[in-house]
């Protein structure tokens, strides 16, 4: 499983993209260290460079902040969200050079038929290429097979279906993503939001449909009515698969990071998915922190054998 980091893009509608090169640098370096393999760091708008570059980088990537969160922190690719309206073919070369790894085409059905010189400019570059099919609960099964035959004839890196207005139940997800799987061997990637609160089993069952990529964000902070929480989703697979992402860094930086927008409750709501996630009753909790000074909870889903909480409990 393959998970995606995209609280600073994403995270960005919220706080107006208002991120500080320190709190960029925070949540990159909170991926590192719960080996979180990729991180998308904002919108690629090279003409706004000049405009609000050193204000607001993650809503334009100047290279020079590129360049930083690539020259300290070597253990992630560094993900840049590009539309095809914002940049020239001649671009990507630049996007490529300050260190960004993968591009992110994000498209709706009108638009899509018009990418392939983008994609083929961003892959010359060097860079992996996604296109991300936006707001596929508004599409026609139609449109989605066709929009899946030009990603396909693009030779994209993985292929994104995106619930932008978070309106999928899990039904819908398996339905879309099985149909999908059975039109393209290209791997598939899920984009959730939580506006019914079903970002997590949504992206569970994308996942179990054939979904190789899932989209998430710190203490599920987007658009709308949030992403998928990715304390959740990566606390959930080391729990119960043993997958080697650490929830204790992304619990720490979300707590730090996201304190302006979104209180001091943070560690608080983390804990309680820590709980649920490995069984854990109130009463040994209690115990639990008297016999450990008090300690954090979400070290018990990095660590579970230190208290005697086996994984994969259920």
């Amino acid at each position: 499983m393959i998970l995606v980091d995209v609280t600073l893009r994403d995270g960005g509608y919220v706080n107006g993209h208002s991120w500080s090169g320190e709190q960029a640098a925070a949540i990159v370096s909170a991926c590192v260290e719960a080996q979180i393999p990729y991180c998308e760091v904002g919108y690629f708008r090279p003409r706004r460079h000049d405009t609000d570059g050193a204000q607001l980088p993650t809503a334009s990537c100047p290279p020079d902040y590129l360049r930083r969160l690539r020259a300290d922190h070597s253990g992630v690719t560094l993900v840049a969200m590009a539309h095809a309206a914002d940049v020239e073919l001649t671009d990507y070369a630049r996007l490529a050079d300050a260190g960004v790894g993968l591009v992110r085409l994000p498209a709706a059905i009108t638009v899509l038929p018009k990418l392939g010189p983008h994609v083929e400019a961003a892959h010359q570059a060097g860079m992996k290429v996604t296109i991300n099919l936006i707001r596929v609960s508004e599409l026609a099964p139609s449109d989605i097979v066709r929009a899946t035959k030009f990603a396909t004839s693009f030779e994209v890196d993985a292929y994104y279906l995106a619930d932008s207005n978070g309106s999928l139940f899990p039904e819908d997800v398996d339905r879309l993503i099985t149909s999908v799987r059975e039109t393209t061997e290209i791997p598939l990637g899920f984009h959730a939001h939580d506006g019914l609160s079903l970002a997590f089993i949504n992206s569970l069952t994308a996942r179990k449909a054939g979904c190789e990529y899932l989209d998430a964000s710190l203490n599920g902070m987007g658009k709308g009515g949030g992403n998928l929480s990715l304390e959740l989703i990566a606390g959930y697979l080391r729990a119960r698969e043993g997958a080697p992402f650490g929830m204790t860094p992304l619990s720490h930086a979300a707590a730090a990071v996201l304190r302006p927008w979104r209180g001091d409750d943070v560690m608080a709501r983390c804990e309680s998915i820590a709980s649920s996630l490995l069984d854990i009753n109130l009463d040994s909790i209690k115990a639990m922190r008297a016999a450990d000074n008090g300690g954090e909870l979400v070290s018990l889903v990095d660590d579970p054998a230190r208290h005697g909480v086996p994984v994969g409990t259920p």
